[in-house]
């Protein structure tokens, strides 16, 4: 088989891989992290309301942190030496950190724990790049699509899993299913072919010329589209996680304590069908149409599905916002990351796709505070409608940032 048709071959193999890989790291991760709130009230016995907030957003703040401070580097590194190698880093030392989580007596050592895990994991990222590297140009919206798919599918599967082991024996079952899915997801990584690794300076698949440095000499070299992307990628970080910690408090205030832990996973894994989906969906959408007709049903139905978060004490009622939520969300990243791939030359993929990335956790950085304040202040449904009217007001931004991004003549619609 000749060098051109083991890179044609070689994109599938990876796609299914890094599928299956994120489908058990994801898992892994809603095993446990949606039940944190549960955890520190019926473990940890953190039941004061305005101390709940905040060790709730301790935890949330310092997992994005440790995400927005390593991302970027892990990036780096693989556009220097790979990103096999990240993702197995990644998937092997996160494995061995998670079960620790099980065993701590007090939030401090929780949220350091979760510090910890965030710094050593950015698979997801690390996954998306090799995506973007190796696939070829007129399937990306597809094969990030396809991707996002293992990334919901996990959620959806690790909700479930979690949330009956909880119910029906303890939290630290919980944990070390996490490092277990972890510890498999690793080995599907080994069988990936990084085509695309350590790219010579001179390749340059999409055409550039001299352009003035934006930025200091410590960030990195990208043009003006591709800051716009991270500027993008920054608002979505906020707009997308400020609710998201409290479904489960939100759930508990529906059910009761009693059913809280298995309820909570078992309407986190019915929404996660919808952003499913929405991802290979949207995914496929993005290939064909442009990208900011996606943008406004995108936005609209996501404030929509928020608001009713926020509306009765009908579990139904819930599950069905959050699977519209989730829906219409979903679609958002792979359409965002199309358009940053298609302005990215591929050896700058994986800086670009790391710092996107890193600017998204200091959105959510920023989410953690707000969402950990709106619930200090108002009562527990305030923080989805805030949500919902911060979606309606960057729509404008978005689409503003997506004409700009797509009429640059750097810009390749596949």
């Amino acid at each position: 088989m000749s060098e051109s048709e083991n890179k044609k071959s070689s994109w599938k193999l990876n796609l299914v891989m890094l599928w299956f890989s994120q489908l058990l790291v994801m898992a892994g991760f809603s095993a446990m992290i949606p039940f944190i709130p549960l955890f520190l009230k019926d473990e940890l016995m953190v039941t004061d309301k305005h101390d709940l907030a905040l060790y709730i957003t301790l935890f949330n703040f310092f997992g994005t942190m440790a995400y927005a401070i390593f991302v970027p580097i892990w990036g780096f590194l693989s556009d220097r030496f790979g990103v096999k190698p990240m993702l197995l880093r990644g998937t092997f030392v996160t494995a061995f950190i998670y079960p620790c989580m099980g065993y701590v007596t007090t939030p401090a050592m929780l949220v350091f724990l979760r510090f910890a895990t965030a710094a050593c994991a950015g698979t997801t990222s690390a996954s998306q790049t090799m995506i973007a590297r190796t696939t070829p140009d007129n399937r990306q919206g597809f094969a990030l699509g396809l991707l996002s798919t293992a990334i919901w599918g996990g959620s959806m599967l690790g909700n479930v899993v979690g949330g009956l082991i909880i119910h029906y024996y303890n939290y630290l079952y919980a944990f070390w299913l996490c490092g277990i899915l972890y510890f498999i997801a690793g080995f599907a990584v080994l069988f990936t072919k990084d085509d695309g690794a350590r790219i010579p300076l001179h390749a340059n698949p999409v055409a550039e010329t001299k352009h003035v440095r934006l930025a200091p000499r410590w960030l990195p070299d990208f043009g003006q589209a591709i800051w716009f992307m991270v500027l993008l990628f920054f608002t979505m970080g906020i707009i997308r996680n400020i609710e998201s910690p409290y479904i489960a408090l939100r759930i508990e205030n529906i059910v009761g304590k009693g059913n809280a832990d298995k309820w909570t996973g078992i309407v986190s894994a019915i929404v996660c069908v919808g952003a499913i989906c929405s991802g290979a969906f949207m995914g496929f959408l993005a290939d064909k149409i442009p990208l900011r007709y996606l943008l406004i049903p995108i936005s609209l139905g996501s404030s929509i599905a928020l608001a009713l978060h926020a509306v009765g004490n009908n579990l139904a009622l819930l599950a069905a916002a959050r699977t519209m939520l989730f829906l219409f969300a979903g679609g958002l990243q792979p359409v965002i990351q199309k358009c940053l791939s298609g302005i990215t030359p591929k050896r700058k993929r994986g800086a670009a796709f790391g710092s996107t990335a890193c600017a998204s956790c200091i959105g959510g950085m920023i989410a953690a505070w707000l969402g950990g304040m709106c619930v200090m202040f108002f009562p527990l449904n305030g923080v989805f409608i805030f949500s919902a009217i911060l979606y309606l007001l960057t729509l404008p931004f978005f689409l503003f940032v997506i004409a700009r991004v797509t009429s640059s003549r750097f810009y390749h619609s596949v």
